[in-house]
């Protein structure tokens, strides 16, 4: 592709997303919403990007077909039709409770038909191959599975989680029986411990991993012989600060069954070409799971599906506006059946797509949650009905090729989901990705945005094409219509450091003159200040206002001579404190990009809450401190403890306006340092109201610890009494207004 510049490139992406118009399947013909997540939370419909195919459902009544005369069966299989999926009156014999569906490298379908005791085998067309239940075992002896749940297969080997017998079972292709993986040996295994297989996965290397429903110590790693290799994945034990001092008095038992409580299971697994596991856990707390959301953390601690090497380190990369786990918006999440659907998703499966994609399900939601190798969250699609491509009982899923199948474990069926049109742009977009070929990826993501303006992860692969060409201004906006700061960050600069080449004289002299100006207001200040020493009847109004210059080097002698020597005066004090409140006005409306994370903006009600987060604090500890000090001797009136409390807020004027400046011309990076001298000014005022305060009452350190103490206590106090008379104010102004309408109703 020609490389296209500036303007004619955001126009004819604005062009296409505004001229053509989605070509998807209509959504009135699909029995649910497909969405995505943004930074903000929000969801974003999106089009469809897996359609369910009525005609591939796989239920019993299509598998008895299949096996039949009618369905052009042969006559091995017309046996299968009368014993396996015939009931006595004729009737299909269908799925019960099936608890588990795999596709191999041949697109044919394995089915875990826990109810019936059997595993169904089909082609890639869904029709029946074989199905194996009974069996001579490694002694000759008749056997059978129990409960079948979870199935693996290899190229040549089927390997079936037998639950009721707590074993591994493994047959060949043609459903002939194999071998046995007995239970692990019980001196490696934790006391009392039951085994209990519910899925299973294989390496490349012939590594059995095994998820034991009943076992919180991880997942099992087992030899073809059954020998224990150890526990891989095991989940963190952690504990808050309550959680440790009540373990100081508790017995043995007592913390080995608290760590039974903290510890827990995983429910499913599946296995990738490079052998990295993919496992999902739904049992951790609740508040833990909301907490690792909204704080958008990227550790696995209290992850719900992780990636684990062979060693058990969970490796998953987390780089999602938020974390993997399902769904975000947790008391909504486009559930129309009415459901119970708040908290966060039970993820109860994992399958590995094409491309390094893979995909979780919630049985809570009945939803299916996609998501790329980085960790961004591509489609969620799913829920409840009973409408083909709604799932009562969502249980396992996989992929067949770039086919979905999702098992109903209540509906006993299989649906099969096609993906469309834009399931195709996405998946070309990541491909092109991978192989870095970056401008083709950037056309895929424009048409994507033909169909999905909505969707961030296009304009950051628009982005990315043009970071890569050097084209950093524009691939700034591009990341700040996904509002990525990293990524803008990373653009900025690079755009900076061109823009500093092509203008560094111009940096230099400005810088400069900057730094003399501050050297020498500095230095005119002190020698106005050390000019104005001496007693004056009356002081000009500048001169009060500088005299906040010399209090912020000289606390002590400073806020002496403002109360004994009248330096300052209430008019200078609020000369400072309107000063702070245009400050903190500033900070609110002034930030850069990369410091707000969203476009600067403000209106009336932003400028006045702005400034009243300085002013009320103020006045109120005035307040407090004063009504104090008065009991304990204190020599300062409430209005000199207001003056001396607003010309305590000089450093941070004098701060905060150029950090707040500074932000819209510096990286992510770099406000560290802007945060860091914001917390320096903090520090100062502090330290200036607490020594002012002091030497305004005239207290010891210790006295005066104690009084601010009590201050800050005497503020919450006032706060919440004011709380308690505005709410019986509104309450009066209620009960009189519904008299008034009483009363109006009846004349």
């Amino acid at each position: 592709m020609k490389k296209i510049h500036g303007f004619r490139f955001l126009l004819i992406v604005v062009l296409l997303v505004m001229t053509v118009g989605t070509l998807t399947v209509s959504a009135s013909a699909i029995p649910y919403a497909t969405y995505t997540y943004g930074r903000s939370g929000y969801m974003l419909e999106c089009p469809a990007a897996y359609v369910p195919v009525p005609e591939s459902l796989i239920d019993g009544k299509s598998l008895q077909y299949s096996v039949s005369a009618e369905g052009g069966a042969s006559a091995n299989a017309k046996l299968l039709y009368a014993t396996e999926f015939t009931n006595a009156d004729g009737s299909a014999k269908g799925l019960s409770s099936p608890s588990d569906v795999f596709v191999d490298d041949l697109n044919h379908v394995y089915i875990s038909d826990t109810g019936n005791n059997r595993i169904i085998v089909t082609d890639d067309k869904y029709n029946v191959r074989l199905v194996i239940s009974e069996f001579l075992n490694n002694y000759g002896v008749p056997d059978g599975l129990s409960q079948p749940n979870g199935l693996f297969v290899t190229e040549s080997e089927i390997y079936v989680a037998d639950k009721g017998n707590s074993r591994i079972v493994i047959f060949d292709k043609l459903g002939n029986f194999v071998d046995i993986v007995p239970e692990p040996a019980s001196e490696v295994m934790p006391d009392n411990h039951v085994y209990t297989p519910v899925a299973v996965a294989v390496d490349s290397a012939g590594r059995i991993y095994v998820v034991s429903s009943t076992t919180n110590y991880g997942i099992l790693s087992l030899n073809r012989d059954g020998s224990f290799n150890g526990f891989v994945g095991a989940q963190k034990v952690t504990y808050n600060a309550f959680e440790h001092f009540w373990r100081l008095f508790q017995t043995q038992e007592q913390i080995n069954a608290s760590e039974q409580l903290v510890s827990k299971e995983y429910n499913n697994l599946c296995i990738d070409e490079d052998d990295f596991v993919y496992a999902t856990i739904a049992s951790i707390d609740e508040q833990q799971v909301v907490s690792a959301i909204q704080s958008r953390s990227t550790s696995g601690d209290y992850a719900m599906v992780k990636k684990l090497n062979p060693s058990g380190s969970d490796v998953m990369i987390r780089r999602g506006f938020w974390p993997p786990a399902g769904e975000i918006d947790m008391n909504s999440g486009f559930t129309t059946s009415g459901a119970n659907t708040s908290g966060p998703s039970t993820i109860v499966d994992v399958a590995v797509g094409e491309n390094g994609s893979w995909s979780i399900i919630d049985s809570k939601r009945s939803k299916v949650f996609t998501y790329d190798s980085d960790g961004n969250l591509l489609y969620a699609f799913g829920d409840f009905g009973d409408n083909i491509g709604n799932i009562q009982n969502l249980a396992a899923i996989d992929y067949q090729g770039t086919n979905i199948l999702l098992l109903d474990k209540t509906n006993g069926t299989v649906t099969v989901y096609k993906r469309t049109d834009y399931g195709d742009l996405l998946a070309a977009a990541i491909q092109n990705d991978i192989d870095q070929n970056f401008s083709q990826s950037a056309q895929y993501y424009t048409r994507i945005l033909q169909r999905n303006n909505n969707y961030d992860e296009a304009y950051i692969g628009i982005g990315q094409s043009l970071y890569r060409e050097g084209e950093y201004e524009e691939a700034m906006l591009f990341y700040r219509y996904a509002n990525d700061t990293e990524l803008f960050s990373e653009a900025y600069q690079l755009y900076r450091k061109d823009w500093i080449e092509d203008h560094l004289w111009i940096v230099l002299i400005v810088a400069v003159v900057l730094i003399v100006a501050i050297v020498k207001f500095f230095g005119w200040a002190a020698k106005y200040n050390k000019k104005n020493t001496r007693d004056k009847e009356k002081r000009g109004f500048w001169e009060e206002v500088m005299y906040g210059f010399h209090i912020i080097f000289h606390p002590f002698d400073g806020f002496w001579d403002l109360k004994h020597e009248r330096r300052g005066s209430l008019r200078g004090a609020i000369f400072w404190l309107l000063a702070a409140a245009l400050a903190f006005v500033y900070q609110a409306v002034g930030k850069g990009y990369l410091a707000s994370g969203r476009v600067a903006s403000g209106g009336s009600g932003s400028y006045v809450m702005a400034a009243m987060s300085i002013i009320l604090p103020v006045f109120l500890l005035a307040v407090g401190n004063w009504c104090l000090t008065t009991l304990f001797d204190g020599e300062g009136s409430f209005k000199d403890v207001f003056i001396t409390l607003s010309y305590s807020l000089v450093p941070l004027v004098i701060l905060l306006i150029p950090c707040v400046a500074l932000t819209n011309v510096m990286s992510l990076a770099e406000m560290d340092l802007v945060n860091m001298v914001i917390a320096i000014g903090w520090v100062w005022v502090g330290l200036l109201a607490f020594f002012g305060v002091m030497v305004t009452h005239d207290y010891g350190l210790v006295k005066n610890f104690v009084t601010v103490l009590f201050s800050i206590v005497m503020v919450a106090l006032i706060m919440f009494i004011a709380v308690l008379f505005f709410g019986l104010i509104s309450q009066i102004y209620a009960f009189g207004h519904n008299i008034y309408v009483e009363l109006s109703n009846r004349v």
